[in-house]
């Protein structure tokens, strides 16, 4: 059995990694992700089933030790898979 990540107070992570061409912008331990698919919003939770989707332009949300932080993209695609969320974005959105 794979060993999950975890934070030092045990409760169950995922890993998230937010890249556009230029570089890494978040490389992170979270508790959830929020993600604009092109059909709609997703949550991601520790324990999700795995899944690709493309994103449309909107709000990447990510909880970090119990707060909100987003960072806006101008669309891309989203990897899950073994508790790790990779978010391949076409540019952050600025404004």
């Amino acid at each position: 059995m794979a060993a999950t990540p975890s934070s030092g107070s045990g409760a169950k992570v995922l890993r998230l990694d937010i890249a556009i061409p230029e570089r890494l912008l978040v490389s992170e331990e979270v508790q959830m992700v929020i993600a604009p698919g092109r059909e709609g919003e997703f949550g991601v939770l520790p324990g999700h089933c795995p899944f690709l989707s493309s994103l449309r332009e909107g709000a990447i949300r990510y909880q970090l030790a119990g707060r909100f932080m987003t960072v806006a993209i101008s669309g891309g695609f989203a990897h899950v898979a073994n508790d790790h969320v990779i978010i391949l974005a076409d540019s952050v959105v600025t404004g």
